[in-house]
C-alpha cells in the first residue's frame, strides 16, 4: 500500500492517481526500491545483512560518496 503524497490517503500499489484527489502517485518502480532500500537500512541496524543487501548498501554509499565529490554522471 502506498499513500498519496497530497492528500494522504491510503491506495492500492497499483493505482497510477489518487481515488481520492486525482494526484499522481508514485509508480510501482520507485515504491519498490524505496522498500528495498528501507529493508536494507533495518537489516544493517539489526545486523541481519544478507549478501545481496551488502552489495546494495555499499552502491548506495558509493553513490552518496560521488555526489558529495560533486560528481553529477554528465559529460
Amino acid at each position: 500500500m502506498v499513500f498519496c503524497t497530497a492528500c494522504a490517503q491510503q491506495q492500492d500499489d497499483a493505482q497510477k492517481f489518487c481515488r481520492f484527489c486525482g494526484e499522481r502517485l508514485p509508480g510501482a518502480a520507485l515504491m519498490q526500491q524505496l522498500r528495498n532500500e528501507a529493508a536494507n537500512i533495518q537489516a544493517a541496524k539489526t545486523g541481519q545483512v544478507t549478501q545481496t543487501q551488502q552489495a546494495n548498501l555499499a552502491t548506495l554509499k558509493a553513490i552518496e560518496l560521488a555526489r558529495k565529490q560533486g560528481f553529477n554522471g554528465q559529460s
